[in-house]
C-alpha cells in the first residue's frame, strides 16, 4: 500500500517512445512513502501524476495517461 506524502504541481519533460520527440506536460509531483508504517525511518520517493492525458505533438500517440504514476529513473 502506498502512503502519500506532500504534493506539488510541476512541469515535466517526457520523451515519446515512438518518435523521440520531447514534450512538456503538467504533472503533480507526489512523494510516496516507501517504508513500512512501523519503521522509524521514513523514505519518500518522488513520483509524477499527470493532470490530464497527453499526446505527442508529432506522432499523436498517448505519452502520459491521467491517474497513472510516472517514476523518473537516473541513468
Amino acid at each position: 500500500m502506498l502512503n502519500l506524502g506532500m504534493t506539488l504541481k510541476a512541469k515535466l519533460r517526457i520523451k515519446c517512445k515512438n518518435c523521440g520527440n520531447w514534450s512538456i506536460i503538467e504533472v503533480e509531483k507526489i512523494f510516496v512513502n516507501s517504508g513500512t508504517s512501523n519503521s522509524k525511518l521514513k523514505i519518500f520517493l518522488p513520483a509524477y501524476l499527470p493532470l490530464k492525458t497527453e499526446k505527442c505533438s508529432r506522432c499523436n500517440k498517448v505519452i502520459a495517461e491521467e491517474k497513472r504514476l510516472i517514476g523518473k529513473r537516473k541513468k
